[in-house]
């Protein structure tokens, strides 16, 4: 079995960038997957400069093509088109298949292609698939999250808030956590991430 600090679930944006942020601070992180990256990704080409701005990319520094997007948002009885609504600043289209490979290249996390069905706890650790084991688990794996479905149950399945929900198991020692992160279309800075209501 493999040990490590943190496991990630998921290697979309949310999951590679939380890998990025936690190795660039000294932390052992592993990033799991059922894809091998780069993967096919249709949905979501839309990203905000926001966005950018969290991700710390520019048009210089990522290596893909971005596409300036012209958005305008039109209402019944205004005359006329709101270019500040519901995003302000410039707007990109990107290929999720080149975005999500890049984003986790960048991360520098070693990478395990493994689909992640059972999680318990035992201890101080989370137990996966009785192949790897951490003290720390992050639910990064879109909407049918393994680590929301084995251990949130049906909680907040069909969220329809854009907030950072964490809960942590009453039976753990401190600094030993389990997260879960949800986000929902109602998140306007991350349009090309959330296009729908999923988690992160």
């Amino acid at each position: 079995m493999q040990h490590v600090e943190t496991i990630i679930v998921g290697g979309g944006p949310s999951g590679s960038t939380c890998a990025w942020q936690l190795g660039s601070k000294g932390h052992e992180v592993l990033v799991l997957d059922k894809a091998e990256f780069p993967r096919l990704k249709l949905c979501a080409g839309w990203i905000t400069e926001k966005a950018m701005e969290d991700l710390q990319l520019t048009q210089e520094t990522y290596p893909h093509p971005l596409l300036e997007l012209d958005i305008k948002a039109h209402y019944p009885k205004i005359p006329f088109a709101l270019s500040w609504f519901p995003t302000k600043g410039k707007n990109y289209s990107i290929r999720r298949t080149e975005f999500d490979a890049w984003l986790l290249e960048r991360s520098a996390a070693p990478v395990a292609n493994h689909t992640v069905k059972k999680i318990r706890r035992e201890g101080d650790r989370y137990i996966i698939d009785d192949t790897f084991s951490c003290r720390n688990l992050v639910g990064a794996g879109g909407t049918m999250c393994p680590v929301r479905r084995n251990l949130f149950g049906d909680e907040r399945r069909k969220s329809r808030r854009s907030r950072p929900w964490k809960r942590n198991s009453n039976i753990r020692p401190a600094r030993t956590t389990a997260t879960f992160i949800s986000v929902s279309a109602a998140c306007w800075d991350m349009p090309g991430m959330c296009p729908r209501a999923m988690t992160m």
